[in-house]
């Protein structure tokens, strides 16, 4: 499971690099100093604040605790290089993330997506450090075997809006791939009867930037 996880996020990795140099001879001359672009992937581990017992009735427990879950997530950030100082560490990014894959039979066909945008704040004084905090507003969806629940007929997917906090990072391995490493606690509000429904997790991966010389 973990070898085929990783083996898409080569293949991703090489596919942005791909595609990141062929935007990049469109883009350079247009955007240089305007708006520095990102893009990347990495493989996901989280604690999805949810388990589903194998029982004739599938049972669903919600907390922290419970195992944990492997999956995907992709990013793309645009850099504000224009107006004033202060604005220049702020990037806006794009995310979506699938945890999918369980450690354990209480994970059989659960899925837990996450989709939204945000902000992140770069601390850019290292050359090939950059620690990052984000804030991030999505839509979380989480999918699982129809069950019973209290004053309703049995389902199996709800959502919700979520908020996201969290920080991680960067590490430059060549001119235009950098290593991120992320970790990202979400917020879901009440939600199965938790009171405050929190899925977290790490995230590694790497991403492309576009020029190099628009990072400051």
């Amino acid at each position: 499971m973990i070898f085929r996880l990783l083996t898409r996020f080569l293949l991703a990795v090489i596919f942005i690099s791909v595609a990141g140099t062929a935007l990049s001879q469109t883009v350079y001359h247009a955007e240089e100093g305007k708006l520095p672009l990102s893009f990347g992937g990495g493989v996901s581990n989280f604690d999805p604040y949810f388990a589903q017992a194998p029982l004739p009735n599938d049972v669903a427990l919600a907390g922290s605790g419970l195992g944990r879950m492997w999956g995907a997530t992709g990013w793309a950030d645009a850099g504000i290089r224009f107006g004033p100082a202060w604005l220049h560490p702020f990037n806006l990014e794009m995310q979506y993330r699938s945890t999918f894959a369980g450690s354990s039979a209480n994970h059989q066909n659960v899925l837990e997506n996450n989709y939204g945008g945000g902000v992140t704040y770069t601390w850019s004084h290292f050359p090939n450090f950059h620690p990052y905090a984000k804030y991030i507003v999505g839509y979380g969806t989480l999918s699982f075997n129809p069950i019973p629940y209290p004053g309703h007929p049995p389902y199996s997917q709800d959502s919700r809006v979520t908020n996201s906090l969290g920080g991680g990072l960067e590490y430059r391995l060549t001119r235009h791939i950098w290593v991120r490493g992320d970790y990202e606690y979400q917020l879901w509000g009440r939600f199965l009867g938790v009171p405050e429904f929190s899925p977290q997790g790490f995230t590694i991966g790497a991403m492309y930037r576009l020029n190099r010389s628009l990072i400051r």
